[in-house]
């Protein structure tokens, strides 16, 4: 199993993010309902005893509650293929030593951590084709993105959307198939102080 830990994005922020769906040409637009907010990263995990420490660890966690306050768009470019478009989350005390938390806890339980980039607090909302259609011209084409891409997220950026609070977490499983990935929560976990 493809595993990762994350905060669902509910209304009203998942709301006010799928508003933006349809707003910019040429973006391969992320589904509403699988908005997330990834905290770690886990990879793939065959062994059942392997799936429960990681369920025993998240279990053990108590942290704060997160206000998740959104700061607007950014873009992961990633060189070949296909982009992605993001509204990024402010990076505050509590959503970072829950971020720690976690990553502590699975350490301790013996687990891998697949992924060690930097974490930046980001909800994905698209994706977008390296080369934007709505360039210059080919011969004028560079690695950056279209002007209207630019002035997209200059009025999104300054386009306040709602804080959510983050009540509890989720370990979910990524299901990969044909078009966008379908992903299964398999426990919640609430906040304890």
């Amino acid at each position: 199993m493809r595993l990762f830990v994350a905060f669902e994005i509910g209304p009203p922020l998942r709301d006010a993010m799928a508003a933006l769906r349809g707003s910019l040409g040429g973006v391969r637009w992320t589904e509403p309902e699988t908005y997330h907010l990834t905290l770690r990263f886990i990879g793939e995990v065959r062994e059942r005893a392997r799936q429960e420490e990681i369920h025993h660890a998240l279990a053990a966690i108590r942290a704060p509650s997160c206000l998740l306050v959104p700061e607007g768009p950014g873009l992961f470019a990633h060189g070949e293929g296909r982009d992605t478009l993001w509204i990024g989350i402010a990076r505050t005390d509590a959503l970072m030593h829950l971020q720690r938390k976690i990553d502590t806890a699975l350490t301790r339980a013996g687990i891998a951590i697949a992924d060690r980039r930097k974490f930046i607090p980001h909800v994905t909302i698209g994706t977008l084709p390296r080369q934007f259609p709505e360039t210059t011209p080919p011969a004028a084409q560079s690695t950056t993105h279209s002007t209207a891409l630019s002035a997209w997220m200059a009025r999104w950026g300054a386009t306040p959307l709602p804080p959510l609070e983050a009540a509890q977490f989720t370990l979910y499983r990524s299901v990969r198939g044909a078009g966008q990935p379908v992903y299964v929560p398999l426990a919640d976990y609430d906040f304890g102080q």
